[in-house]
């Protein structure tokens, strides 16, 4: 698929999957040359100032203990870091994020003006693509920005480590895996309680809930070793319970919404 050998280990990622005809079809759309972006990517990362860290989550079910990684974002925020956060608008997802903000809307914005504001951005993928060529395309995506330095690898496919660690070296970025299991669902959860969640007052069932949201979400503070997984769970229960997670969550909700009206204004204005 690509003159560059080394580049040709990606679409070898997935095991026993290829780039399906559909993919191939949408990388053509939206790149000019995609080897020459890659690889223009990979000169620019080492000259680029800004370190983004870049979730690629595999789509988000109903019930499913991986919607804990929906807060990962907000979590890394909180800690400091630039982060985009990309998975399937799946009802799971927005079922949560609607509840603060008109997420269905906000697929067009610029991620580039949430960074620069809030170090933040949730990009909710509307693209009619199965699972695997999902995450081929957000893989890609993330491959081509020039300023992300760290990749999340969020999902249940059976992905190939060692193709994974020749992408790494000759592109210069880090690429980590966390594997979740779709079967691992919420016992007795019909709607998740957010204020439960996301407040100090919980009870038992919100108490077991948010310590397996912190383990899970803390796989992604110990890869890059700043963390053992008992600190890091521990420092992430604690913006459970402190409100850490529900503020960051409200102001980047304002921010959007803020932002979605004024569109709106502009577009009333022009018509």
């Amino acid at each position: 698929m690509f003159v560059t050998q080394s580049l040709n280990s990606i679409p070898e990622i997935v095991e026993n999957e290829f780039f399906s005809e559909a993919l191939q079809k949408k990388l053509a759309q939206h790149y000019v040359n995609l080897e020459a972006t890659l690889l223009r990517a990979k000169v620019l990362r080492e000259l680029s100032k800004s370190k983004v860290q870049y979730i690629v989550q595999s789509a988000i079910y109903e019930h499913q203990y991986s919607l804990a990684y929906l807060f990962s974002p907000f979590v890394l925020a909180n800690l400091n870091q630039k982060v985009i956060y990309h998975s399937p608008a799946t009802t799971a997802v927005l079922n949560i994020l609607n509840r603060y903000y008109q997420a269905e809307k906000s697929q067009n914005f610029k991620a580039d003006a949430a960074l620069e504001a809030l170090n933040l951005y949730l990009d909710l993928s509307y693209l009619e693509l199965n699972a695997v060529d999902f995450f081929y395309y957000s893989l890609l995506k993330a491959l081509s920005r020039t300023d992300v330095s760290s990749i999340y690898l969020i999902t249940d496919l059976k992905l190939n480590q060692q193709k994974i660690k020749e992408l790494e070296q000759f592109l210069k970025i880090q690429i980590h895996i966390i594997q979740t299991v779709p079967y691992d669902r919420i016992a007795d959860c019909t709607e998740l309680n957010m204020h439960k969640l996301l407040f100090k007052r919980k009870d038992e069932t919100y108490i077991e809930i948010c310590e397996k949201f912190s383990k899970l979400n803390a796989q992604l503070l110990c890869a890059n070793g700043s963390y053992s997984l008992e600190q890091a769970s521990r420092l992430i229960e604690d913006m459970f319970y402190a409100e850490h997670i529900y503020e960051k969550l409200s102001v980047y909700a304002e921010y959007i919404q803020t932002c979605l009206q004024k569109d709106a204004s502009n577009l009333k204005i022009m018509a």
